[in-house]
């Protein structure tokens, strides 16, 4: 991100992430990531959008940068999110 007094290129401080309450048409979740800027040239800080990550509906996720320019945009990666079922009177009987 470049500092909005000077021009210069900096890394954020420090990040965090905002989840939106509710989905997109396409059932998707928007994540936000904020970031914590200083200049060290000028000393200007400020705050800003790193990045937005969309993921959910059909598998898909799409990643934004700063500024609504899109990243990358393709399907979840295989193997993450197993969903495991386990029936709760098999557990208090004491099977498997």
């Amino acid at each position: 991100m470049r500092c909005p007094k000077c021009g210069r290129e900096t890394q954020p401080l420090k990040t965090w992430h905002l989840t939106s309450p509710l989905p997109d048409a396409r059932g998707r979740i928007a994540i936000t990531i904020m970031g914590s800027f200083k200049c060290p040239s000028c000393g200007h800080g400020w705050r800003s959008r790193v990045g937005v990550v969309r993921v959910g509906g059909e598998h898909d996720v799409e990643l934004e940068g700063g500024r609504g320019r899109s990243i990358e945009r393709g399907e979840a990666p295989e193997g993450r999110g197993k969903v495991i079922e386990v029936d709760i009177s098999d557990i208090l009987s004491g099977e498997g």
